[in-house]
């Protein structure tokens, strides 16, 4: 079994999530090749805002909600045209698959091949990585901990200070009609300090979120170097002949090892 010690294992496991974050994204698999559709979906959608301003102008609030939804009806008309649609495309044309759900077969099984070059072959020795990088990394959960906390925290301020309003309110049914005010007020709160949240932790926490997904990956692959020993089952025997035959997908394979 494979034992990664000190600064070298630390190294190690950034070099795997940066292999992980850059070779194995979806921009590298299939955005890469679709940069040109990507810059004129954007470019037509920014020409597209004129639908919402005309009709503003022309019919007032009434028009401008209309544009709006004109807009939204072509965002996502052209959003599958230029996107999703060229994105099936690529798949087939250079990696022979249909649909996304390969995509992920595709990537655990470069991520399979990838770790056993490295020299990990079974799921022991895939254990001992994951614990390596999972000790790295407590302090992302113990971020995402304080920041659960920090959100909890301010609710429960808007209760109490709702709770006060509410004690010095008179007559009996204003302090009903304030109850029913306060439970809006907090579950509002809660709702749309969360999608901050989440916006926020989408940009800043993008390594995190990285770090998760191998975590997740790796586990997936212990458990099917687990049913390979015990059944006849190959996972990934489809994808195996995709890479062979895909001189992309062998180079992934191929980059410098992290150790």
């Amino acid at each position: 079994m494979i034992e990664i010690r000190g600064n070298d294992g630390c190294m190690a496991g950034e070099k795997l999530i940066r292999f992980y974050r850059t070779k194995l994204s979806n921009y590298n698999l299939i955005y890469y090749f679709m940069v040109p559709n990507i810059v004129s979906f954007c470019l037509t959608m920014i020409l597209c805002t004129a639908f919402p301003v005309a009709f503003g102008l022309a019919y007032g609030i009434d028009g401008l909600w209309l544009g709006i939804a004109v807009y939204a009806m072509l965002f996502i008309l052209l959003y599958y045209m230029f996107i999703v649609r060229k994105a099936r495309k690529v798949l087939w044309k250079r990696y022979r698959i249909r649909d996304f759900q390969k995509l992920q077969q595709l990537k655990l099984c470069l991520l399979r091949n990838y770790l056993a070059r490295n020299g990990f072959h079974s799921s022991e020795e895939l254990m001992v990585l994951q614990q390596m990088i999972e000790e790295d990394n407590t302090s992302l959960t113990k971020g995402a901990t304080i920041k659960n906390t920090a959100i909890l925290l301010i609710v429960l301020l808007f209760a109490a200070l709702g709770a006060v309003f509410i004690l010095e309110a008179n007559p009996e049914g204003n302090r009903i009609l304030l109850t029913v005010l306060l439970a809006i007020l907090v579950v509002v709160s809660a709702v749309v300090l969360r999608g901050i949240s989440y916006v926020f932790s989408h940009v800043i926490d993008a390594r995190k979120r990285n770090v998760m997904a191998l975590l997740r990956d790796m586990k997936e692959l212990r458990a099917s170097y687990v049913a390979q020993q015990n059944t006849e089952y190959q996972p990934y025997r489809e994808m195996e002949v995709v890479i062979q035959n895909n001189d992309i997908l062998r180079e992934i394979i191929e980059e410098k090892a992290f150790f």
